[in-house]
């Protein structure tokens, strides 16, 4: 029986049965052949039809845990009664209980004609007596019994206002209606969301109170009223979270009803299994059949529980039930009661799963055709799917310290090599699963992991289990199981000191319950986008939330700086534990505009898991060795994400359907979203659409601000191009398009021939979309250009920001410093622009540069913009100063001050320091220094041109032609003041030199090769290219004497320039005379002599080339030495004795000039 095939051939899922019934939604033929009636549900119906027999009860709620099936129940009961024959006909043959049917036709009879009234409600959000009055009218119009009632009552919705209203209409309706029906039923599903808003509002039950009076005395023998309500738990535990008082009189009302505990057995939930498992018309390979009766046969007889005992039917229920193992048809009905499940649907959610590991994939994959899914397999699909809930539930520690095991399973193989046969390794691991199984889920039931269960539990060949008992004794002796004598059983080691749950469940003993502990759990609500306003605006904005107790808890909050260091552009906050009336939220949203305000009047499940994470904090700071217990610490931790959740999951609910307030004004329930829009479009309503999600943001990529700065740049380089010059399409390209091309902020000026950034102008009646857009921007810009213009002074960028960013704009940050260029350059020509330098002073520059463009994007508050005036008076000085430098620099100028003052400044800027700062009277005179200095100190364009510059050329006083000479006259000094100092130069080199002939030329050539001192070989350099065009000669040598670079030459500098120029030019000549000669010179037996001396009459220069012989070298040295003795014996100073030597040289030698006399 090896063969492979896919399971699927053989059995199948029976999916119609639903994993939830929506009473009002459901009820249909095909419906009941969808669900399974078993023996709860058989009971609970048999309950409610022997009260109303009995005693005349017709009130009753059914309750039970989460997907127990109780709506299933009640729909069921409203087949029974359904006008609709076939419907009914379905339900019946579902109850398929002669005897109970029976009894249900003797109290609930159906006449001819006489429909029963059923109507179906389910709870929700709205109020009860909406709910109710809703649903009765639905099902009048369904019976068609609305035209007997038509002329007597009205059925307006706002005629119904009140609970008590709500008994009065019932009881008139229903007496109108006594011999036209049947009978009535009123199911109320989901009546526990209703129980749910009465605690979070009133608190006043009063309604089931008057409606259970009202109803069991219009119900009859001969025309039931019957009332079902559905409950999760109990009337008081809904009264959590008030006081102890109304949880009494609730726990009173609900006296008044007969209540149905609804809880499914274990051989029901077996019978379900076994009912929803099908097998197809493929017929079983008959060794299979037989090997799976005696693994049923075994397991039966290893269990013996109350559950093979009492169920006569529970072999058949195993074998229906196949290909699942016994055991996991078994425990699949204990971990459907388990804290972490929801009963029968989680029976129903397992065996219709499609998740990983799950039965439906065991019956897709191709296995071993005899196989079955065992309780290994359940454990793995748990552990894949559901861990992290188990581990947040009771049985987490449980669960906890299985995995602890396996773990330590793992490294005590790896330590001792067991793992060489794969197969036996997977037995230690399957061994630990089955008896973990059977530990947590299967001794309530009387399973217990023996070792004969052991080995029908394991999903592994007859070979494998040759080493059961091997692997039972090393499990032992490794410490992951023990063994148990009293049940002769195993059970998987303790390997924690820590028991979390036994800790938590002390630790919220000792906690208060009036305490608020949300409050210290640190939570943070999520932030809510405004979806709608960022699809229409292209804007991301959110808002976050806030949850307070009381008016002194808000106040705290706006106190805090919780506020104020969030990105939100609002708040929702709920207010919870005060009760506060509609026009005190709306007094209070109007106080604070920029929060939403809106109360919550229940908060007990929020505060119940408040508390305990705040008990596991406790825990955790109590329990130092829960940072070294591996197991304690994961289920710490899996226990307080759980937790966590829970809360999240809460405190999302609670904000969601409440009214809220936001500046005076009620905004009806809605999605939070929808809400965010709405608040965010009042809010910044005047900001226009931008799509482009690479700067349209707060916090712009690093990728994105590279394309913005690329583009800001091109805005400062191109802006006269169209496209600003961008080719292809880059990032920056998309940037411009959609923030600037398509809002109208460059357009292409005709009258100009260019194209420019503008202001951009709309036209409403022709283009309502585009145009509408172009207005918001143009009113942007506006506000912005006002901001200038409205101060006297000069203007940060950050203020611009400020305006921009805040109500009713709401730019972006990303946007702004695009939207702050593009307005700058539109008014380039009225604005003048700063920067702060070290000193933190704003200083004027003449133009907008790269550095200034980048304090836009990073430092905004160090860049300003100063709005210049261009008063008429002085208009004739403007077009005076824009008619010189048209005169003398060719270059005509816009006549507005700011471009002219640009254009002075500049000019004067970028010479030299010593054209900028030289206090020489022969270059510049005293009004031209007084102009200039005030030019080069100039921070402020206007200051200059009409303070400074109109008060010193006395334009008021003068004419024309006057001041035009004093322009000129400073304009021709700036230019000239170099080309003068070259003159001066040159001539001053010309009086020491003379005339530069072509000789000079060819001795400062050979000197600027062969001189040993540096600087002089760079003045002869310097000098030889003087027979150049240019004049850098003279620059090169002015630099060299004055050692200082040209760029910052003084008037010191060149004074130092001019003093060392005999110097060197003497030094020049006296090499000259060693360059005559070059061949002789290269002669070691030729030596050229010189000697200079200053006189009275000036410098004296003899010379004279000897030839000395070798053989005369040594009487040379010897007369050097005697001469040396008689001179050193003189009683004469150094001073004098050079004198002597000095005189007597000269006779030796010749002046310059007559040397070639005398050359041999």
């Amino acid at each position: 029986m090896t063969k492979v095939e896919n399971l699927n051939h053989y059995y199948q899922i029976h999916v119609n049965h639903l994993l939830s019934t929506r009473l009002d939604t459901d009820i249909s033929k095909e419906f009941f052949d969808k669900v399974v009636f078993h023996g709860t549900a058989y009971n609970s119906l048999q309950t409610i039809i022997d009260s109303f027999a009995s005693s005349g009860q017709s009130t009753f709620t059914l309750t039970g845990s989460y997907g127990t099936g109780k709506s299933t129940l009640a729909a069921v009961l409203t087949g029974l009664l359904h006008q609709d024959d076939n419907i009914r006909s379905a339900a019946r043959n579902l109850v398929n209980d002669k005897r109970l049917l029976k009894k249900l036709d003797n109290s609930f009879k159906l006449y001819d004609k006489k429909p029963w009234l059923i109507v179906k409600a389910v709870g929700g959000v709205t109020s009860p007596t909406e709910l109710f009055y809703k649903s009765i009218l639905k099902a009048l119009e369904e019976a068609n019994l609305i035209e007997f009632l038509q002329d007597d009552l009205f059925f307006l919705s706002e005629e119904i206002k009140t609970e008590q209203q709500l008994i009065v209409w019932i009881d008139q309706v229903f007496r109108s209606l006594d011999g036209k029906i049947s009978g009535s039923i009123f199911i109320l599903d989901e009546m526990g969301k209703l129980l749910d808003h009465i605690a979070r509002n009133s608190g006043d039950l009063h309604l089931f109170q008057e409606l259970s009076e009202k109803i069991n005395r219009l119900s009859t023998k001969e025309c039931p009223f019957l009332f079902l309500g559905v409950l999760h738990q109990a009337f008081s535990d809904y009264a959590k979270g008030l006081s102890h008082q109304i949880a009494l009189e609730w726990a009173k009302i609900q006296g008044r009803y007969v209540d149905i505990a609804y809880r499914i057995s274990l051989d029901e939930s077996v019978a379900l299994v076994s009912k929803t498992i099908k097998k197809t018309k493929n017929k079983i390979p008959n060794p299979v059949v037989i090997l799976n009766e005696r693994l049923i046969d075994d397991v039966m007889l290893s269990i013996s529980s109350r559950l093979t005992e009492s169920s006569p039917k529970i072999k058949q229920y195993f074998i229906n039930a196949l290909p699942l193992h016994p055991l996991t048809t078994i425990l699949l009905g204990a971990i459907a009661k388990s804290s972490f499940s929801q009963n029968e649907r989680s029976i129903f959610s397992f065996l219709l799963s499609v998740e990983p590991l799950s039965f439906r994939k065991f019956l897709d994959a191709d296995v071993e055709y005899y196989k079955t899914y065992t309780i290994v397999d359940l454990w793995d699909y748990l552990s894949h799917n559901l861990q992290h809930q188990i581990l947040g539930s009771k049985e987490g520690h449980s669960w906890s310290v299985v995995e602890e095991s396996l773990t330590l399973l793992s490294k005590q193989m790896n330590k001792f090599e067991i793992n060489k046969n794969i197969d036996l390794d997977q037995l230690y691991f399957n061994i630990v699963k089955a008896v973990a199984m059977m530990n947590l889920f299967g001794k309530p039931l009387g399973v217990y992991p023996t070792k004969k269960l052991i080995a029908n539990a394991l999903p592994t060949s007859a070979a494998s289990l040759d080493f059961l008992d091997e692997c039972l004794n090393n499990l032992q002796s490794w410490g992951v199981i023990t063994y148990w004598n009293r049940t002769d059983s195993y059970e998987v080691v303790e390997t924690s000191e820590l028991n979390i749950q036994q800790l938590l469940e002390e630790k919220l003993q000792t906690l208060s319950s009036q305490q608020n502990y949300f409050e210290h759990i640190d939570y943070k609500g999520n932030s809510i986008l405004a979806k709608r306003h960022y699809q229409q605006k292209g804007v991301i904005r959110w808002m976050d939330q806030h949850l307070v107790s009381d008016i002194s808890g808000l106040n705290s909050l706006i106190d805090s700086d919780t506020l104020q260091n969030r990105k939100a552009f609002a708040h929702f906050v709920l207010i919870t534990g005060q009760a506060l009336n509609s026009k005190q939220l709306a007094e209070i949203s109007s106080q604070h505009p920029n929060l939403v305000i809106s109360q919550l009047k229940k908060l007990s499940e929020i505060l119940n898991w408040s508390k305990e994470i705040f008990a596991l904090k406790e825990i955790y700071r109590d329990q130092p060795k829960l940072m070294i217990d591996p197991v304690a610490k994961k289920e710490y931790e899996q226990r307080l994400n759980y937790a966590y959740q829970q809360v999240d999951s809460l405190f999302q609910q609670s904000f969601e359907h409440v009214d809220w307030y936001f500046s005076g004004e009620k905004i009806l329930s809605k999605s939070l979203s929808m809400v965010a829009s709405e608040i965010a479009d009042k809010v910044f309503f005047a900001c226009p659409t931008v799509s482009n999600e690479l700067v349209v943001r707060h916090d712009v990529s690093s990728s994105a601000a590279a394309g913005r700065r690329k583009l800001l740049e091109k805005m400062l380089e191109s802006n006269e191009c169209e496209n600003l010059n961008i080719e292809k399409f880059p990032p920056e390209k998309a940037i411009y398009l959609s923030c600037l091309k398509q809002l109208g902020l460059h357009q292409y000026q005709a009258e100009q021939n260019k194209w420019a950034f503008v202001i951009p102008k709309f036209d409403i009646e022709n283009d309502q979309d585009t145009s509408g857009n172009l207005k918001l921007v143009a009113e942007m810009m506006e506000v912005g250009h006002a901001l200038f213009k409205s101060n006297k002074g000069l203007v940060k960028i950050s203020d611009l920001y400020d305006i921009w960013s805040a109500s009713p704009f709401g730019i972006p940050q990303g946007l702004l410093p695009i939207f702050g260029l593009a307005l700058l350059l539109a008014k380039e020509k009225a604005l003048a622009f700063y920067d702060q330098d070290v000193t933190q002073d704003f200083r004027f520059i003449s133009s907008m540069d790269a550095e200034f463009v980048n304090k836009l994007v990073k430092r905004p508050n160090e860049v300003a913009a100063k709005f210049v005036k261009e008063p008429e008076e002085k208009h004739r000085f403007i077009q005076l100063l824009a008619e010189s430098i048209s005169s003398n620099f060719s270059k005509d100028i816009d006549e507005t001050p700011l471009l002219v003052a640009r254009f002075i400044v500049s000019y004067v800027v970028k010479q030299s320091n010593w054209v900028k700062f030289s206090k020489d009277i022969e270059f510049f005179e005293v009004k031209v220094q007084q102009l200039r200095a005030y030019i080069v100190k100039a921070d402020d364009p206007y200051k200059l041109l009409f303070e400074d510059m109109y008060d010193l050329l006395d334009v008021s006083k003068r004419n024309d032609v006057q001041i035009l000479s004093d322009l000129s006259d400073f304009f021709i000094s700036i230019q000239n003041s170099k080309l003068n100092l070259f003159k001066k130069f040159e001539q001053s080199l010309f009086k020491e030199l003379g005339e530069i002939t072509n000789d000079i030329l060819e001795q400062a050539k050979s000197i600027s090769t062969s001189a040993a001192d540096w600087k002089m070989k760079k003045f002869a350099e310097h000098l030889s290219n003087s027979s150049n065009d240019s004049s850098q000669w003279i620059s090169n040598m002015i630099t060299l004497l004055g050692q200082i670079p040209e760029r910052d030459w003084s008037d010191d500098s060149l004074k130092k320039a001019f003093e060392a120029l005999p110097s060197y030019v003497q030094r020049f000549k006296q090499l000259s005379f060693f360059t005559k000669k070059t061949k002789i010179a290269s002669d070691e037996d030729h030596k050229s002599l010189a000697i200079i001396v200053n006189t009275i009459n000036g410098l004296e220069e003899y010379n004279r080339n000897v030839i000395i012989e070798p053989e005369l070298q040594t009487k040379l040295s010897n007369v050097e030495i005697e001469l040396s003795k008689q001179v050193d014996s003189i009683e004469l100073s150094d001073d004098a004795k050079a004198i002597v030597l000095y005189q007597l040289l000269k006779n030796y030698l010749y002046p310059i000039g007559e040397e070639g006399k005398h050359e041999d």
